[in-house]
């Protein structure tokens, strides 16, 4: 549980903070869909240019082929801007601001004269055939509003459709108008659709990026921002995002951070269980504990020995020795409080020392842990202890220990088994 618990609190810290960094990186895409669109534009921009210092040639009516370009002309000895050049650069100029998103390039003389198509897509032939000066052309440019856009110095000198599904292919695009005027007179229209999917397009690109879940109108949003498309025709859209897409992406991260947490914890605690603690007993170490006994002034002690120590590691060995040293360990921390201390003091003598214990307590605990140890067999084999204690105040360790380490020596010189308070 507490490892699960871990994982939940480290997801609902990245997945708070995961929404804060969203929410801060909204803005941004708003700002990046701007500079795209924008980039664009000025792309087409520059082939006005172009287009007014391009020759002209006299072509008949019909339709000609000049590699991917298609110039279709209503009448015979229409003058026709050369083009091909421009468009071909313009393409792969756009091609580089927008890669696969252009769909068709077309510029329409005004008035309905010529059109050159790039490409001449399926059913633009039947369309333009249908353009005449007081009908269609002149329909879009009031509508898009392309008549006077030479006077706008700072505003958008191009117009952005809505997104529709164009009827002659059935694709979803957006057309970006770009009137040309010469001497305040509307000279042609360069129209360029993009694929709908640009749009979206550059919200993937800002996520992969950014590592961010933001969305274009998405519905049930926790957050979201409002921007609007740059010279486009329709109205402001949303960024934003999702608390589950927020939860999905935060699950991986926190389970990992959780993971390496919880291992570091672990093996901090192994670390700091190897310098306080004796890896036999699992009992405080010696280096570890003396230099606080050091510090102290009142002393409620035990001293305890196994006995014949010796001589079960020579008859038995050392591994059966090493049990005994951990059994009686065991019982020994069984037998304490958890204010008290065990320590492992060397070999198979430990130190014990009781927080606010009187002399006849210390005593009795001494009995007990005495008793606990002859009284079970350990390997098989009969194990007892000798124990000596003392109990003083206003003194120091170093004689504190002494006393009960003389105890110890009269239980041992008494016949072991024994508990000797100094």
């Amino acid at each position: 549980m507490p490892f699960v618990k871990l994982c939940l609190l480290m997801l609902l810290v990245l997945s708070t903070g995961y929404q804060l960094y969203n929410m801060a990186h909204s803005k941004q895409l708003i700002e990046k869909l701007d500079d795209d669109y924008r980039r664009l534009f000025t792309t087409i921009r520059r082939f006005g240019s172009f287009y007014n210092n391009s020759p002209s040639l006299t072509m008949h009516n019909g339709v000609h082929k000049f590699g991917d370009i298609s110039v279709v002309v209503r009448q015979d000895n229409t003058q026709v801007k050369h083009l091909s050049d421009g468009l071909d650069k313009l393409n792969s100029r756009l091609d580089t601001c927008a890669p696969d998103s252009v769909w068709s390039i077309v510029v329409l003389d005004v008035p309905s004269r010529y059109g050159v198509f790039y490409p001449l897509r399926p059913g633009y032939l039947a369309s333009f055939d249908t353009y005449a000066p007081s009908d269609r052309v002149n329909a879009m440019v009031e509508r898009e509003r392309l008549n006077n856009t030479y006077r706008e110095f700072y505003g958008c000198i191009t117009r952005m459709t809505e997104a529709y599904v164009e009827s002659e292919t059935h694709q979803r695009i957006r057309t970006i108008y770009y009137p040309i005027h010469n001497n305040q007179a509307l000279d042609a229209i360069v129209a360029v659709d993009i694929k709908e999917s640009r749009t979206q397009d550059i919200v993937d690109a800002y996520n992969d990026e950014h590592h961010t879940v933001l969305n274009i109108d998405g519905l049930d949003n926790i957050y979201s921002e409002r921007g609007k498309l740059p010279c486009a025709n329709d109205g402001p859209y949303q960024v934003g995002f999702h608390y589950l897409d927020v939860l999905k992406a935060s699950l991986a991260p926190s389970f990992l951070l959780a993971t390496l947490l919880h291992l570091a914890f672990h093996s901090f605690r192994r670390r700091d269980h190897s310098i306080k603690r004796d890896e036999m007993t699992g009992l405080f170490r010696r280096d570890f504990y003396e230099p606080r006994f050091n510090r102290m002034n009142r002393f409620a002690m035990l001293v305890i020995d196994i006995d014949h120590f010796k001589q079960i590691n020579d008859e038995h060995g050392h591994q059966t020795g090493d049990e005994v040293i951990k059994a009686c360990a065991s019982i020994l921390s069984s037998h304490i409080r958890s204010e008290d201390v065990a320590v492992r003091w060397g070999g198979e003598e430990f130190v014990v020392m009781f927080k606010g214990i009187q002399r006849n307590a210390l005593f009795d605990k001494a009995e007990q842990i005495r008793q606990a140890i002859a009284g079970k067999k350990i390997m098989g084999l009969p194990v007892t202890v000798s124990i000596g204690g003392h109990v003083a105040t206003n003194t120091t360790f170093s004689q504190a220990y002494k006393a009960a380490d003389a105890a110890l020596y009269h239980s041992k010189h008494r016949g072991r088994n024994r508990v000797t308070l100094a």
